[in-house]
């Protein structure tokens, strides 16, 4: 390798290099974070539902709900009126 080569960029130096692995990395860093984000709010909503799915019919309309309003609830689709 000599320097016109890599002047022209045809051979990248290793600041380029290194640049570009940086940013791959910061990129696969990112991906692993938001992943991990989903996977917990996930978590966190089927444990929510599950402890709805616990209670009595007393306890739902204490809260203002049914049994059958919570089908809805898992979709996210519920509305209350």
């Amino acid at each position: 390798m000599n320097k016109s080569e890599q002047a022209q960029g045809l051979i990248p130096c290793p600041q380029q290099v290194a640049r570009g692995t940086g940013l791959w990395l910061s990129w696969l860093h990112a991906l692993v974070e938001h992943l991990g984000a989903e996977w917990a709010a996930r978590r966190k909503r089927a444990r929510e539902l599950r402890d709805l799915y616990l209670f009595n019919a007393r306890e739902l309309r204490d809260v203002g709900l049914s049994r059958s309003d919570l089908p809805a609830i898992a979709k996210g689709a519920y509305r209350r009126d």
